[in-house]
């Protein structure tokens, strides 16, 4: 009974944060298909900061409400995972969908298909663990904070 409870709240907890990793990439990916760009700066620096603000936002979210720093550091791990393969899977569809000549010249000059499928969803994982933990420590050092401050000012 307790690992059921355990498993429904990382899943309760993970799943939003999983959906915007998840669509970030897609939708990165999506752009770098149907509008190749000369320059790809700044898409890189805008999915950058959406992975590294859901990691963290993750860790300190679950930290927060939980006051344990391994609760934050399992919801970021379980969000990076689940936004790794909603990756997958919405690269896999958008290859069935545009799969011409042009569109496959358009996904080597980005990356290629090894860094859509491997690279960038196992480099998600390990920035979920990463920023999952530093966004824990600061979730658990936040609730800490305030609720001393609230017992002094009680």
């Amino acid at each position: 009974m307790n690992t059921d409870h355990s498993r429904g709240f990382l899943l309760r907890a993970s799943w939003g944060w999983g959906a915007v990793l998840g669509a970030a990439l897609v939708i990165r990916y999506l752009f770098d298909t149907l509008a190749p760009a000369a320059d790809y700066e700044i898409r890189a620096t805008v999915l950058t900061y959406t992975i590294v603000g859901a990691c963290l936002g993750a860790g300190f979210a679950a930290a927060w409400r939980t006051q344990s720093i391994r609760a934050g550091v399992l919801t970021s791990s379980s969000a990076s995972t689940i936004g790794a393969l909603l990756s997958i899977a919405g690269t896999a569809v958008m290859l069935g969908i545009w799969h011409d000549p042009a569109t496959r010249d358009a996904w080597r000059s980005s990356g290629g298909l090894d860094e859509a499928f491997i690279d960038v969803p196992v480099k998600v994982l390990a920035l979920g663990i990463t920023l999952g933990a530093v966004g824990a420590v600061l979730g658990k050092l936040a609730a800490k904070s305030l609720a001393a401050g609230a017992k002094r000012s009680a």
